[in-house]
C-alpha cells in the first residue's frame, strides 16, 4: 500500500518517499509526510509488507528493499527519500544497491531518523537473549544472508553512503533506547553526511516532532531544483 500527498500540484514540485520503521505504519508516522507536504512537495508514503494496510504476514530487509525499489519504478525518481528506524536502513541499502538482484533507488538526498547503521548488533543481542550457541547463531546468519542476497558485512549504511556520495541528513536522539546513538556517530566525518541531534525525543516521538520535520524540510529545500525540473517534466505516476 502506498499513499500520496499531492502537495501544491505544481508540475515541478519535488517528490519525496517516506518509509516507516519496524512494527509501524504510514498512519503512525503521518505527521512527517503531512508536514513535508506543507512545503508543496508531493509525498509518497509506503506501508511495508506485513504492516499497515499492505498484504503479507512477514517482513525482512530484502522485502523492504524490494518494496522501496518498486516504489521508484512505480512513481519515478524521488528527489529525496526519508526513513525512520528500520525504514531508514532499508532506504540506505536500496540507495547503495547492496542486495544482489534487488536493484537500487536514485534519490538526490537521503534522510534517516533513529536508524541503525549496521546489523551485527541485532544478531548479537538476539542470540544472547535467547541463548543461541555460536554454531546456531552462525546458521541463523547464513540463512539471513541467503534471504537477503548479501553478506551481513554489507548491511553497512555508512559504507553505502560513502559509495553513493549523496547528501545525507542523520537525525538521532542520544538517549534512544532502541537504536543506540553510536549508530549515528558512525557517520561523523563522512563528507556528505550531516548529523542533527534531537535529544529528548527518544526513538518514536522523534519522527513526529515539529522541530525535526522543519529541520528535514530545510535540508531538503537547500540547493536548487527538483529532479523533475532538471529532467523537464513530471514523471508518470
Amino acid at each position: 500500500m502506498a499513499y500520496r500527498f499531492r502537495g501544491d500540484d505544481r508540475p515541478e514540485r519535488p517528490r519525496y518517499l517516506v518509509v516507516h520503521g519496524w512494527g509501524s505504519s504510514a498512519a503512525y508516522i503521518s505527521a512527517l509526510p503531512s508536514g513535508l507536504a506543507e512545503t508543496g512537495a508531493e509525498i509518497i508514503v509506503l506501508d511495508l509488507p506485513g504492516h499497515g494496510l499492505s498484504s503479507g504476514r512477514s517482513l525482512n530487509m530484502r522485502q523492504a528493499v524490494d518494496a522501496v525499489v518498486e516504489a521508484e519504478r512505480r512513481f519515478g525518481r524521488f528527489d529525496a527519500a526519508i526513513g525512520h528506524s528500520f525504514g531508514g536502513a532499508a532506504l540506505m541499502l536500496a540507495a547503495g544497491g547492496v542486495m544482489k538482484g534487488a536493484g537500487a533507488i536514485h534519490p538526490s538526498k537521503l534522510v534517516v531518523i533513529g536508524a541503525p547503521s549496521h546489523i551485527h548488533w541485532l544478531f548479537d543481542e538476539f542470540s544472547r537473549m535467547i541463548g543461541l550457541t555460536p554454531r546456531v547463531k552462525g546458521q541463523l546468519i547464513r540463512r539471513a544472508e541467503q534471504v537477503a542476497g548479501a553478506s551481513l558485512d554489507d548491511f553497512d549504511t555508512v559504507a553505502a553512503a560513502a559509495r553513493r556520495s549523496t547528501p545525507l541528513l542523520v537525525v538521532h536522539a542520544e538517549e534512544d533506547k532502541e537504536v543506540a546513538a553510536d549508530h549515528a556517530r558512525r557517520f561523523d566525518g563522512l563528507a556528505t553526511a550531516r548529523l542533527h541531534w534531537a535529544n529528548g525525543l527518544g526513538h518514536r516521538r522523534i519522527v513526529s516532532d515539529r522541530g525535526v520535520i522543519e529541520t528535514i524540510a530545510s535540508f531538503l529545500s537547500e540547493n536548487g531544483r527538483s529532479v523533475h525540473e532538471a529532467s523537464g517534466g513530471d514523471a508518470a505516476a
